[in-house]
């Protein structure tokens, strides 16, 4: 068991880095996703221009530190606990939000990305046991078994794909809750 969590780690670690990166490029790649973003972080929040628009800019920081630091190294633990608090924060507004049928338009991984609510909490909740899963298998795993560079090359497959999956889960449900 102990020398699979090495490649646990690495999996779950690259899966929290592929979706930051992401989520924080998408939002950057020009004024008005970036706007959008804002727009989004306001209406979800309930607060004014000002603050949401402080706290968008924190959110992108956070998302770039996780991208940078959640990889490998002595700060991987700090980055994937700073992915952790993101998505609780995540996960609370989506879940004290009002209820409606309306689709979320947070700009998290395009701008033609729209989720509902429950799909939102629900993709926060998958990638909360990923970032749990990471810290985990990186504190137990820490100097147990050298990893072989053949089999971390996978699992960084593995990653990629995994956080495909994740942030293409609103579209895959879409499949089996449209209405015909």
């Amino acid at each position: 068991m102990s020398a699979v969590l090495p490649y646990l780690s690495v999996v779950c670690r690259g899966t929290v880095v592929v979706v930051f990166a992401l989520s924080a490029v998408s939002k950057l790649r020009s004024r008005a996703a970036y706007a959008r973003f804002r727009r989004s972080t306001r209406l979800l929040t309930g607060l004014p221009e000002d603050p949401a628009s402080a706290l968008a800019r924190l959110v992108i920081a956070g998302e770039v530190t996780v991208a940078v630091t959640a990889s490998a190294g002595p700060l991987s633990s700090a980055g994937l606990g700073v992915a952790g608090v993101l998505l609780c924060g995540f996960t609370w507004a989506l879940a004290r939000s009002p209820e409606s049928g309306q689709a979320l338009e947070c700009g998290c991984f395009g701008s033609s990305v729209s989720a509902t609510r429950h799909t939102a909490i629900a993709r926060n909740l998958l990638l909360l046991g990923v970032v749990f899963g990471g810290l985990v298998s990186s504190h137990i795993a820490t100097g147990a078994v050298p990893v072989r560079w053949d089999a971390t090359l996978v699992c960084v497959v593995g990653a990629v794909a995994l956080a495909t999956f994740i942030t293409h889960l609103h579209e895959i449900t879409s499949l089996f809750t449209a209405r015909l």
